[in-house]
């Protein structure tokens, strides 16, 4: 019996090891849907081949709400290895300590850190973040895809100048034309940025403190403006939003301006679309790289993220998304400058001094002016459920079609008064046959 315990025993440890290092074949990969570049992962796969001579298979899940996918992870629901959240999420998981720092020790192989390719504006980004949870942030995230967001507009309906102010949310010139994007933490950015566009102008705040200050006063300006704008709200999306404005037939869209980007390309010459943030501001976000707490293979997580910061991957993601990578390298400039724009945009904030006349898409990468009137997201922490259960109250809340009622009200008047002339008609057919 003991003979037959000791046998069941080291079957079980043998199971247990290889069940461990089949684990450390598996590279789980948790991301935005449709946010990768084309045959990224296969590279990836081979590349790490190549360079540690260990086999690897990338199982690659996409979320739609980043929060609940953290949440599952918290509860134990799920595990990631690599974990792709915004910036202000980022911060949630600092407070909750459930990140493992990046892994740099490959550089001792030879391979390069294209880490250090991040620019310095999304780096300086991140630290602040960490600063305030009193760690260096830049050993625990890299930055991946950046941007901000604006209004997706279809000329053939709204004109430019109609949305140079977030205003035309609360005008019923709009009702029922507004495509929302399903972020409430973006929204709430840029109503509370509409809101006091005066102080700010004037100094009395600016806009990272209004994001940063969840005060109760502030909450309820914005949920009042959300009141006021829902009746303009058509719909609520994540991914499909931009294909909505790709078919020609929708007003306008409040979205990221890589959705936007996507977009305008995607319709070419049969749609005109335009990306414009309007006078008050809007926000500015950034989607990081992170190993989570839950992870279990910490080190292929770092060769990930190190390898999605080469320039030549960097450039397909972009290519892919439509949105702006964290790399700032030479290679990167060089890509992105196309002669054939007449316009120049100052970009030195972000790829340094000598970046001030770039000729570049002006939707992947804002000028400086632009920027300069963005504020960061920010964890709502305490007041997150809050926020939540306001966003989910506006999203439930029916609106009236008066356009449908009236339609129906038509129709209605007009099968009365056909009924009524047919009637008459009959009638008169009636006396017509006694006489």
């Amino acid at each position: 019996m003991k003979r037959l315990a000791t046998i069941l025993i080291a079957i079980f440890c043998v199971l247990g090891i290889q069940a461990q290092y089949n684990r450390k074949q598996i590279l789980k990969v948790c991301n935005w849907d449709e946010y990768i570049g084309k045959g990224v992962i296969e590279k990836f796969e081979k590349w790490y081949k190549e360079v540690t001579g260990n086999t690897i298979k990338v199982e690659y899940v996409t979320y739609d709400y980043p929060e609940k996918c953290f949440e599952q992870m918290l509860k134990g629901e799920i595990d990631a290895d690599v974990f792709c959240p915004p910036e202000y999420l980022v911060e949630r998981m600092m407070k909750h300590d459930f990140l493992n720092p990046i892994d740099t020790s490959f550089v001792k192989e030879g391979i390069p850190n294209w880490m250090k390719g991040t620019s310095p504006f999304i780096a300086d980004l991140l630290q602040h973040i960490g600063e305030t949870q009193g760690v260096n942030a830049n050993d625990y995230t890299v930055g991946y895809l950046w941007g901000n967001t604006g209004v997706l507009i279809n000329t053939k309906y709204v004109k430019p100048e109609e949305v140079f102010s977030w205003g035309f949310l609360l005008n019923p010139k709009y009702r029922g034309k507004v495509i929302m994007k399903d972020s409430f933490s973006d929204l709430y950015n840029i109503l509370i940025n509409y809101a006091f566009y005066e102080e700010v102008k004037m100094g009395a705040t600016n806009r990272n403190l209004l994001a940063t200050y969840l005060t109760n006063r502030n909450i309820a300006i914005v949920e009042d403006l959300l009141e006021r704008a829902r009746p303009q709200m058509k719909s609520f999306d994540v991914d499909d939003d931009k294909r909505l404005m790709v078919n020609g037939s929708n007003w306008m869209s409040v979205t990221w301006n890589g959705d936007a980007k996507w977009a305008i390309d995607e319709a070419g010459d049969k749609v005109d679309l335009q990306y414009i943030v309007p006078k008050e501001g809007s926000d500015c976000w950034m989607d990081c790289w992170t190993i989570p707490a839950c992870s279990k293979n910490t080190e292929a997580a770092s060769y990930w993220i190190n390898f999605m910061c080469r320039p030549d991957i960097a450039l397909l993601c972009m290519e892919e998304t439509g949105y702006s990578s964290a790399i700032a390298t030479p290679e990167i400039l060089k890509a992105v400058t196309d002669d054939s724009i007449k316009e120049t945009i100052d970009l030195s904030y972000f790829f340094g001094p000598t970046a001030t006349a770039v000729h570049v898409d002006s939707v992947m990468y804002p000028d400086k002016s632009t920027i300069d009137r963005c504020s960061y997201l920010r964890d709502s922490g305490d007041r997150q459920e809050v926020l939540r259960e306001i966003w989910e109250k506006i999203k439930e809340t029916r609106v009236t079609n008066y356009w449908n009622l009236a339609i129906i009200g038509c129709v209605i008047l007009a099968i009365i008064i056909t009924c009524i002339i047919i009637l008459h008609r009959l009638n008169k057919k009636k006396t017509t046959t006694k006489g």
